[in-house]
């Protein structure tokens, strides 16, 4: 029986490596075309906008996405929320029985706003900068998008030496490493707790924090499987990219400017968590170690 197990196991890898073979050679993920912004209209609190593929399709893990729609909303004075959705609405969204949407009723206009959109239409691409002293937070405009039925990448440019925090969980050092990482977004029970590895919390959200310019975070609302890589060009320009496994890009900027305001933020975000009960506090049961139920 286990060795009929193990076959079994084999043949699907084997399968699963020659789809995964197979759907590559459809094109190059680094020559598909990108998008084109038509259709912008501003809102009372943000913008939205068509964003059709702006070439033929590279159609490298699935199918991609001809039709997309951005919608921008300044959520509150130093929060901000870029969503890029497929057009039909398809693709796999967080639902709002798991993570509530998070409060927008004090959403405010941009001119309120301590943090600007800024969108060029063709190759489409996105800024955020800081108003309060122009420094470009996020950066889409050296990389084009990519949206597929199974893979969506988004890269912002990063300062040079950039000081990234975050991406939780993990056993890596607490300031992240910026040459050749990546950080795998994939929650597992990691015995003994290894160095460099994914561990039981999936957390998207990093901390860039820049100095005397102030630190800002980014909160990318997903459950999907990701890698996020943090490395630099050719040209040794520092980027930060996601490689998620579908669902949408839903994007949420926190301006800050001191870290412990990018997690008061944060928490308004996610929400805080429910305080435990009054017994249960110095209480802990583990079931590891039991041979039998005499335990």
């Amino acid at each position: 029986m286990l060795l009929k197990a193990f076959y079994g196991l084999v043949l699907l890898w084997s399968v699963s490596s020659t789809a995964v073979s197979q759907t590559q050679a459809a094109g190059n993920i680094d020559d598909c075309p990108g998008y084109s912004a038509s259709n912008i209209v501003n809102t009372d609190t943000g913008l939205t906008a068509k964003l059709t593929l702006a070439g033929p399709a590279c159609n490298t893990y699935g199918a991609d996405v001809q039709n997309l729609r951005l919608l921008v909303n300044y959520d509150s004075r130093k929060r901000l929320h870029v969503k890029i959705e497929d057009e039909d609405q398809i693709a796999y969204q967080v639902p709002t029985s798991v993570f509530p949407t998070p409060d927008a009723n004090n959403s405010v206009s941009s001119d309120d706003a301590t943090l600007e959109f800024s969108i060029e239409q063709s190759p489409f691409s996105f800024k955020v900068t800081r108003k309060s002293n122009q420094e470009v937070l996020f950066d889409t405009s050296k990389s084009p998008i990519v949206f597929e039925e199974q893979y969506l990448r988004l890269r912002t440019s990063l300062p040079e030496n950039p000081n990234i925090y975050g991406l939780g969980e993990h056993s890596d050092s607490f300031r992240l490493n910026t040459t050749d990482y990546t950080r795998t977004m994939w929650s597992r029970d990691a015995y003994g707790i290894p160095s460099g590895t994914n561990l039981y919390g999936n957390h998207p959200i990093y901390f860039d924090h820049r100095a005397e310019s102030g630190t800002h975070g980014v909160f990318l609302l997903s459950s999907s499987g990701m890698d996020i890589k943090i490395n630099k060009t050719e040209t040794l320009s520092q980027y930060l990219e996601y490689n998620i496994l579908g669902g949408i890009i839903d994007l949420y900027f926190l301006d800050g400017p001191s870290p412990i305001e990018v997690a008061q933020e944060y928490s308004s975000v996610t929400q805080k968590a429910s305080m435990m009960p009054y017994w249960g506090f110095g209480f802990h049961q583990c079931r590891y170690g039991y041979r039998d139920f005499y335990a």
